[in-house]
């Protein structure tokens, strides 16, 4: 069992008031108002009254969270476990800390209880979840940790995220500073207490001589005694003391001494009072002068006899004994300072070693190293690293350990494997990858010189982490099998059964599939207890294609790590990582895009320049699976950051991943020496390193990329040699992938006989296991526009191929009228402008080659319901032309029609757009054609069907269509008969719309967006008289009299201007009642 870390109650309780501490009122007023500000900064030197003017914040009433920080809780674990503790005093109804997480992670060999910063979040909510009460934290000393880095954030992080009902006070020696102070100041949400504020007054130094020391002072000497002291507490106390003990007769003869500053005026004056004490007094007060927390048994320990009666006198004098509360003592800072340059180094080094001893003793051993290390001990310090050092690491103190590693000179590491094998360990967990080879090679040679097998086996499972970490199986795998024969009747079962699960991990990255699931088993039928929580299985499932089981693992696992988070980094195997990945492989963008953040955000809490690295990786996927084009270039600037940690960390394996995502984008943009410059790279790597899945996944991009781009025959060389590969490594989504493309390209190449050895068994994967979405949205094994893939659905469905399966999914596209397909759709815009869409590249002016190719198209968009006989077209396009010329005109027109919007359509093949019957036109029903016109009508339709029983959902249909009415219809055909109806009904269809959108936004007391679409109705007909009705009311719910006059006027100006006719009486009427 791992010793749990101690949480010392003194630290987590408001210290007493002594006996001599004097009520300040000023003082307590000034810091409460703490509970006005976010944060409280108080920042004064030593002895200036700190931690007893915080400590009277107690006396106000309200929760008081008091932690009273030091030295050792710069690790995130120790300080979170007592800020925890502390709340819980404070506010026992506080429920859901994260007190448990905290104090159950089992062990370095295991993955880490979730990052600091969740954990934080966790204690946060459980505020955020109490009813509305105002509550002070204070953290005192707060500068003994503030310079760590993680420390700095996390406290960062609670000032910024706190609730408004809790207020921090932030109490240590200055410089203060977080990363968001500035900002905070700038708002007003900051109180500083100085120095300054902390001082006593003269008045104030003559209470406390009278009440507190029973000592009355002139108002002279008063103010001698702050003009010398500054006001300063502890000089105030030394003084008192020099007074009583009878050293110096008056306040005048004590600051005779010339002191040439506060620091030097302490020193004199504690001489003085040291000097006055007796003989065992003094010897008391060096010895114990090492111990940083004073008890009656620990000052046994160091040979002193009747320690209680000693504490007791010098308590009763008050000679700078601070009371922790619960019956333990510590010197002020600044006496113990003062006592350590009293006492005889030798001497001192020999009590720091009886206090090493007692604390190892008591089952104490971070205090025992404390003192070793003050002894200068090293070797003794070492040996209680060997076993101490595992605990630390096991509890996540990671930065606790390495700062008593770094005390530890080389010669006397070499004598000791076990802290070499620490060394690798932190290294490791850093992702100083060739660092922790090093240090696990180094602890390896030393354990096989001293014969201990056990541990060359711990040193030689280290080093196959460092590969597992860096997905290098060729390496791992004689290191694990060499481990697991060491381990041979030494190792229990859990440890074997660890063992199996490594080597089983390493032969899936490797890509053998069957015999990692074979080890995984074995590890299995070892273990007696539950199966281990490693995320191999879930590896497992991603490599053979059973994504949908992956997910639904992952998922039940990320939640399970919200209440339980793990604080170590898991290199590739950080859930939320792979999660994003297989989201990515499913084409679930924002999904992939969300847990690609969050586990990058763990790389960079955890220190883990790996895990940061696969964040970028899975960042830049999920952003290649966005529709904005934009995205592209953000994808490739996060593929070259991880290349880039890659490199710094020499970790090559990364490389493949981010080759893979580069050769997508390239490819997909066309740029194919890029893409296949990046292909190659990554295929090098994991070649060398054995694993063909991900060689696979790559050369399916690649492939993909060259079907794009038309190069068919290098197309199909890259995919079927990636269709091999998904074969040999039993993952039949990646073969399923490899099969459309396969398809799509022989289709395009006209080779419709060579589709039957491809498409049944692509479709009869995708339905047998659930693939769905290979075809009917973006994903990263498939095409960027979905559409690529459908008109192998419409090839299946007509030759009887999963029939009913391929017409389910064209449904799902709205397609399922659909008979032809170019392989994209047309997306039209007629409102404010004309422009077309191929997928999502534009058709450009230039590309129409003939105006009149252009307006045949607008004309079949604009007649698309009834369509038109060729003689109509040819009376609007070519009026009062021959004939015999019109009609040569026509069949070039309609020609250039068709090549422009179906460029690889077979001469003599239907269209997928034009529809012919006889002499009549139209557009195919069922054509994958988008119309804005369309949508904005059957939006406004929708709306007002919903209006009555769903304002809401009306609402929102309305704001849709609204946005999608940029302008009136066919601008550039202004003037044009056969535009004019059509423009003239959707213009008319707007103005209703919008007005009824004003109205909703109204009810729903949404008056600026009121006034904003009152605008645009008056910008498209500023005799539209109920819109001015509608800004005076919006104009009244915002409190702007001025404008509601001033829209009236304007009304009745343009509806004389332009109609010459007044307001209806029931404008005037409401600007009446709106005025008066």
């Amino acid at each position: 069992m791992l010793r749990p870390i101690t949480v010392l109650r003194t630290k987590i309780t408001p210290p007493r008031p002594g006996p001599r501490t004097l009520e300040r009122p000023r003082v307590t007023c000034l810091l409460a108002e703490a509970l006005n500000y976010r944060l409280t900064l108080v920042q004064a030197g030593a002895g200036f009254g700190k931690t007893t003017a915080l400590a009277g914040l107690a006396g106000l009433g309200r929760p008081l969270i008091w932690y009273q920080v030091m030295p050792e809780d710069r690790d995130p674990l120790v300080f979170l476990l007592h800020l925890c503790h502390a709340s819980r005093l404070a506010l026992p109804e506080l429920s859901d800390l994260p007190i448990s997480l905290l104090e159950s992670w089992e062990g370095a060999d295991s993955p880490l209880p979730s990052t600091f910063s969740h954990i934080l979040d966790e204690w946060l909510n459980s505020f955020a979840a109490m009813p509305a009460r105002p509550a002070l934290l204070v953290l005192d000393d707060v500068h003994l940790v503030s310079s760590s880095p993680e420390i700095a954030g996390l406290l960062d992080r609670l000032v910024n995220l706190a609730p408004p009902d809790l207020h921090t006070v932030l109490a240590g020696r200055p410089p203060l500073n977080l990363p968001g102070l500035a900002g905070w100041t700038a708002r007003g949400l900051v109180l500083p207490v100085e120095r300054s504020a902390l001082a006593f007054t003269a008045e104030e130094i003559a209470a406390l001589f009278a009440r507190a020391y029973g000592y009355e002072l002139t108002i002279d000497e008063a103010t001698r005694l702050f003009e010398a002291t500054e006001g300063w507490a502890i000089a105030l106390q030394l003084v008192w003391q020099s007074l009583r003990s009878g050293a110096f007769a008056s306040v005048e003869e004590v600051l005779s001494n010339q002191a040439s500053s506060l620091d030097s005026l302490f020193h004199l004056l504690a001489t003085e009072i040291y000097a006055g004490q007796p003989a065992d007094v003094q010897a008391f007060l060096q010895a114990t002068s090492i111990l940083r927390v004073i008890t009656p048994e620990a000052c046994n320990a160091l040979g002193i006899g009747n320690s209680a009666v000693m504490l007791a006198y010098l308590r009763r004098i008050d000679l700078f004994l601070v009371d922790l509360g619960d019956g333990s003592l510590r010197y002020h800072h600044i006496f113990h300072s003062f006592l350590e340059q009293l006492s005889d180094p030798t001497a001192r080094r020999m009590t720091h070693l009886l206090a090493a001893a007692y604390f190892q003793a008591a089952n104490d051993p971070g205090e025992a190293l404390y003192h070793l290390q003050q002894a200068g001990d090293i070797g003794a310090m070492a040996v209680q690293l060997d076993t101490y050092g595992g605990q630390l690491l096991a509890s996540g103190r990671l930065d606790t350990l390495a700062g008593h590693l770094a005390n530890v000179p080389p010669e006397v590491l070499g004598d000791h494997p076990a802290l070499l094998f620490y060394l690798g360990d932190l290294a490791r967990l850093r992702s100083r990858f060739q660092e922790a080879l090093g240090w696990y090679q180094q602890a390896e040679t030393v354990w096989r010189e001293h014969g201990q097998m056990e541990g060359v086996g711990r040193a030689l499972r280290g080093q196959a982490r460092v590969y597992l970490d860096t997905v290098n199986p060729s390496q791992a795998e004689a290191l694990l099998e060499q481990s697991i024969r060491l381990s041979e009747g030494v190792e229990g079962h859990e440890m074997r059964a660890r063992l199996y699960e490594l080597l089983a991990e390493n032969k899936l990255n490797a890509g053998h599939i069957e015999a990692a699931e074979s080890l995984r088993q074995q590890a299995e039928a070892l273990r007696s207890a539950s199966p281990s929580d490693s995320q191999l299985l879930t590896r497992v499932l991603l490599r053979t294609g059973r994504l949908d089981e992956a997910a639904r693992r992952l998922e039940e696992r990320a939640a399970a790590e919200q209440l339980t988070p793990v604080l170590t980094p898991r290199a590739h195997r950080e859930t939320h990582l792979l999660l994003s990945l297989v989201y990515a492989l499913q084409g679930r963008g924002e999904d992939a895009y969300t847990c690609a953040r969050e586990g990058g955000r763990r790389g960079v809490d955890l220190r883990s320049p790996f895990v940061t690295a696969v964040g970028h990786m899975r960042v830049a996927h999920a952003l290649g699976l966005l529709p904005e084009a934009s995205r592209r270039e953000q994808a490739r600037a996060q593929y070259e950051a991880a290349i880039a940690i890659s490199r710094e960390l020499v970790v090559p394996r990364l490389i493949v991943e981010a080759s893979w995502g580069l050769c997508r984008v390239y490819g997909y943009a066309g740029d194919l020496v890029r893409a296949e410059a990046a292909a190659t790279q990554g295929i090098d790597i994991a070649t060398a390193a054995g694993d063909e899945w991900i060689a696979s996944l790559v050369r399916v991009s690649m492939g993909a990329g060259l079907g794009l781009a038309e190069r068919y025959e290098a197309a199909l060389e890259w995919l079927t040699r990636a269709l091999q590969g998904f074969q040999e490594c039993s993952d039949a989504f990646g073969a399923c992938a490899a099969r459309l493309w396969l398809a799509t390209v022989r289709r395009q190449q006209g080779k419709h006989d060579l589709l039957p050895q491809l498409l049944p068994a692509a479709l009869a994967a995708c339905e047998d296991n659930g693939y769905d979405y290979l075809l009917t949205r973006p994903t990263f094994l498939g095409p960027p526009d979905e559409r690529v893939f459908t008109p192998l659905l419409i090839l299946a469905r007509a030759r009887g191929w999963r029939s009913e399966y391929a017409g389910r999914l064209l449904a799902v596209l709205g397609l399922a009228e659909a008979t032809h397909h170019p392989g994209y759709r047309v997306r039209v815009t007629t409102l404010g402008g004309f422009m077309v869409y191929k997928g999502d590249a534009a058709i450009a002016a230039n590309s129409w080659r003939r105006a009149k190719a252009r307006q045949m198209f607008q004309l079949l968009l604009t007649y698309r319901r009834s369509g038109l006989d060729r003689d109509q077209i040819l009376e609007y396009l070519w009026p009062g032309m021959e004939p015999a010329a019109a009609g040569r005109n026509f069949k070039v027109t309609l020609n250039t029609l068709y090549q422009v919007l179906e460029p690889h359509r077979q001469p003599g093949a239907d269209s997928a757009f034009v529809h012919r019957e006889g002499t009549s036109y139209c557009l195919r029903a069922g054509a994958d054609l988008w119309l804005d016109a369309e949508r904005f009508a059957g939006l406004v339709a929708e709306a007002r069907a919903a209006r009555r029983q769903s304002p809401a959902r009306a609402l929102a249909l309305l704001e849709e269509a609204v946005a999608l009415y940029k302008g009136d219809y066919l601008p550039d055909a202004l003037y044009e008969t056969w535009a004019a109806a059509e423009r003239e009904r959707l213009a008319v269809m707007f103005l209703g719309a919008a007005d009824q959108l004003a109205e909703l936004y109204l009810d729903s007391r949404r008056f600026e967006q009121a006034v904003e679409v009152a605008h645009r109705l008056l910008a498209a007909d500023n005799c539209w008289e109920r819109a001015y009705r509608h800004l005076m009311l919006a104009y009244h719910r915002l409190g702007n009299r001025g404008q509601i006059a001033r829209t009236y006027q304007r009304c009745v100006q343009i509806l004389r201007e332009e109609l010459d006719v007044a307001p209806t009486e029931e404008t005037t009427a409401l600007y009446a009642e709106l005025a008066g």
